[in-house]
């Protein structure tokens, strides 16, 4: 099972954008030496009171420089937003700085305030993202190559440095429609997913069906970010995330009016549900013994390869309980699981 660390650069309440920085390198750091398997960064617009992560590139080019062993993870970039040939660029790039141990996440994001910013219809949003990764693909694995599309058009181009990575750095794909699903089987590419009860049970068994009908060599993979905190005790997993988390339920009720149809309806009930209800169905909250058995559940039930977790959901957890989670969370949960 893979462990990775997730992070979106949370700010603290009254806390500079340089502390939320500080803490951030402090979290890869213990991670590192904590022996997780990976860290994994969320790109982030217009919203200061919660994270700043515009360049999760730009991020994972500073990890990758303080860390020798862990994997760099995009958790994802936001592809409608960006020059699909710069992104194949920086991606090549970042695979040769960090000597070939990048993940590229990418997705399309549900928060139609990303861009508005930019000024892109969402309208457009997957029409953009289908061809932003099949332009990515084609800059990947040829030398030189043209490309006439809707949104951009690229003639006799080459992508330089060639990443480590042959023929490219994994390409993970993040979804919130459980249709899409079994289609990525089918392109053999891996899935991210984030964790709000369990509508990707079914999915995910027709994805895996998908993958091995199509051919594609080894075992299909499929990451699941998670809320997740591990206490000294169960009463301390319970009280000591509890204001960050509902600081964080709070957030997304004022932003439904940003949220895309999809984000809008797996999220509709977080101002109707009780804190122990949510915790109990949608986070990975326990002592170390109830989150092996938390964790396995959602293997086993679910053929899941692995978590991205995110220890301080909401941004508001002190940082000290932050490092003692992961501490917890490596030194007696992970064993099980290795």
């Amino acid at each position: 099972m893979n462990f990775g660390f997730l992070t979106e650069c949370y700010v603290k309440e009254g806390k500079s954008h340089a502390q939320a920085f500080a803490d951030t390198f402090e979290q890869v750091d213990q991670a590192e030496a904590l022996g997780m398997d990976s860290v994994w960064m969320v790109e982030q617009h217009f919203r200061p009171w919660a994270s700043i992560l515009p360049s999760p590139m730009l991020m994972a080019s500073a990890i990758a420089m303080r860390t020798e062993r862990m994997r760099i993870g995009l958790a994802v970039q936001v592809l409608p937003l960006s020059n699909p040939l710069r992104s194949a660029e920086e991606a090549c790039m970042l695979d040769q700085i960090c000597q070939g141990r990048f993940d590229f996440g990418v997705g399309r994001s549900g928060i139609t305030k990303f861009y508005n910013g930019y000024n892109i219809p969402y309208s457009e949003s997957r029409a953009r993202f289908d061809e932003s990764l099949d332009i990515i693909l084609e800059a990947f694995n040829n030398d030189t190559f043209s490309y006439e599309g809707q949104f951009h058009t690229f003639h006799d181009v080459i992508v330089a440095p060639k990443p480590v990575q042959q023929p490219h750095p994994p390409i993970w794909v993040a979804t919130a429609a459980a249709e899409s699903i079994p289609a990525l089987g089918k392109r053999g590419l891996p899935l991210l997913l984030w964790f709000m009860g369990n509508w990707f049970e079914e999915p995910l068994k027709a994805y895996r069906k998908a993958w091995v009908e199509a051919g594609h060599p080894g075992d299909p993979q499929a990451l699941v970010r998670i809320p997740a905190y591990v206490g000294e005790t169960s009463q301390l997993a319970h009280d000591e995330p509890k204001e960050s988390t509902l600081h964080d339920f709070r957030r997304l009720i004022r932003e439904y009016g940003e949220a895309g149809d999809e984000q809008r309806a797996a999220r509709a009930k977080y101002d109707h549900e009780h804190y122990d209800e949510v915790r109990e169905t949608r986070m990975a909250y326990g002592s170390p013994e109830e989150m092996i058995d938390r964790l396995g559940e959602f293997r086993d039930r679910m053929g899941v390869t692995g978590f991205l977790l995110d220890l301080n959901f909401g941004g508001q957890i002190p940082q000290d309980l932050v490092l003692n989670s992961m501490r917890l969370l490596t030194e007696k949960v992970m064993p099980a699981f290795k």
